[in-house]
Parts: C-alpha cells; structure tokens; sequence
C-alpha cells in the first residue's frame, strides 16, 4: 500500500494574490465537515460531523485538502497557529469509519485509508504552524491518533480520550501508539492501549496527555484562544526553528511506517473483519447510540459477553 500524495485542488480555501504573496483564506471545506475563523495569524478549525464526528470518507477528504493548503511554499501566507476544536459538545472527533475497513477492500477504501496516513504526515511535516486541539468532548480511536499528533492539547469537562482498537483485535495504527509511550509513559501507554482504557481530563492533564484541564468549556476557550494570539504575535522563522528542534522528540518516520506495516495484516483477519463487523451492528452503524457514548467501556464489555469473534 502506497500513500497518497495527490494534487491539491482549493476545494473551499481561497488563496488570493495581494502584492504578489498568496494570502490563505479559510473559508469552509468542500463537504463541510470542518468551517473556519480567521483572525490574524491563528485560523480555528471546527469539525462537525453529526452525530458522532465519525472520521468517515467527507472528514478525511475536507483535513486531507486542508493540511495540503497549510504546507508552507515560496510566496504563500499560511496560519502561524490552527486550532481544531468541534461544534459538538460531546465528541471532538470520533474514530474511523469502520465500514472502510470491512472487506472487500477497495480502491476506494485504499484511497480514504492512504489519505488519513497522508494528514498525520502534514500534521509532522508542517513546522511553520503551531497545531492546538481544544479537546471538549470524546476523542476516540482515529480522533486521538490525530489529536497526538498535535504540538498541544487542552481539556475542557467534557473530555475523554481513548484509543480503544485492542478491544476489537486491532492496534491504533496511525501514529497513535509511538506517540502515546513518549507522551505519557512506555507503563502507562501499555496499560490504556493495552487494556483499551480512557482518560478524563483531569487525568490526561495528570499523566502529560493534556496540557491543562480546563473546568468550564468557557475558560478552556478563551484560555486556549489567548494563547494562540500569543503564539501569533512571533515570527514565523522562530515558530520554524522551535517546531523542527523539538521535532525530535517525535518517533521517527520509519516506526511509524513499521507500525501500519503490521495493522494492514491485522485488518484483514476473519476473526477481526467479524469483529468489526458486529461492531457495526452494536453501534447501530456507528450512529449516535448508547454503545458509541460508551466507548471504550462498550466495545470491552462486548468482549467480556462473548460478543466479539475470539
């Protein structure tokens, strides 16, 4: 499987030419799964994606376009900070769309699959921006993977982190276990990835997953707002140099490549692809249902009633 490099169409982010720069412009992405504010240097980025923020085929297309029009190049402005937040009090962003993964696996599903690797990708390769998740609501599985991946993150009341793909027979692939150990701990990371266990945000703000917790949703927006201001008020070629320096502290490209090099047989085990496929159906095709809201206590408790293939 080879990742998707693809050429960049602006599918509802506007460049426009002032004095000869390309000055970048958000407005709202082609499926409408992510809207835009703009102010100065920090762009806020919404995902909304109801009822769940399931990252299905429409998040993975509107993030690919968009992490491809913040890439710096010679003339073009670009975001000095970007900070993801979600409309929905409940979930920043949800997991995979499994139906991606069940067989037969086609060029389609390849493509959506390539893509999502590709976004984590920008998310490390982009050292002229600053990348927040103001996280206030769950952020399960692919959300999280996506959200580590981030230079900072920040809880309000309603958070809850997990990365719960043992629970189904799978691993989280996309950068999400590489990234949890340094961040967190190798003994901690073993024991939430291992046995598929959240975080709230006064514990992921506890164990370094969190920067801060924040009570209110209130404060944890206008906190994380003050700072990307901040952030904003400095040059561009010191956010550059800040980024890449610390930029080693990151697990290296090679892991990360090691570790979807050994999901992608996972995937395609019967036992798994029946798995993810009563999943499907417990989920109520992953709608906003009681076994979604339960996640990742649901998807074990499954185990334990013999409801998965073992």
């Amino acid at each position: 499987m080879q990742i998707l490099t693809g050429i960049w169409f602006a599918k509802g982010l506007l460049l426009t030419s002032v004095a000869g720069q390309q000055q970048w412009q958000p407005t709202t992405s082609h499926y409408g799964k992510i809207s835009f504010q703009y102010n100065r240097s920090v762009t806020r980025a919404t995902f909304n994606n109801p009822p769940i923020n399931l990252v299905d085929a429409y998040v993975v297309s509107d993030l690919f376009d968009f992490m491809q029009s913040v890439q710096p190049a010679p003339n073009k402005t670009t975001p000095k900070v970007v900070i993801f937040d979600s409309a929905n009090p409940e979930w920043f962003l949800g997991h995979y769309d499994l139906q991606n993964i069940v067989l037969p696996f086609n060029q389609a599903k390849e493509d959506i699959f390539n893509q999502v690797i590709a976004c984590t990708r920008f998310i490390l390769n982009t050292t002229t921006t600053a990348f927040i998740a103001e996280i206030n609501g769950r952020v399960i599985g692919l959300g999280q993977e996506l959200s580590i991946h981030m230079d900072m993150r920040f809880a309000g009341p309603n958070a809850l982190a997990s990365s719960f793909e043992n629970s189904l027979g799978l691993a989280a692939a996309a950068g999400g276990q590489p990234f949890l150990g340094p961040t967190i701990g190798k003994a901690r990371a073993m024991e939430c990835l291992l046995a598929a266990k959240s975080f709230d945000g006064p514990t992921g703000e506890k164990f370094g997953l969190f920067n801060t917790y924040y009570p209110t949703a209130d404060e944890l927006r206008s906190e994380v707002s003050d700072l990307a201001q901040r952030i904003g008020l400095f040059a561009r070629h010191s956010i550059n140099d800040t980024k890449v320096t610390l930029s080693l502290l990151n697990p290296t490209i090679q892991s990360l490549d090691d570790e979807l090099a050994r999901f992608l047989p996972l995937m395609f085990l019967p036992e798994d692809q029946a798995t993810i496929v009563k999943f499907i159906e417990l989920s109520g095709n992953q709608s906003d249902s009681e076994f979604e809201l339960g996640l990742p206590e649901s998807s074990v408790q499954a185990v334990r009633d013999g409801l998965y293939v073992r």
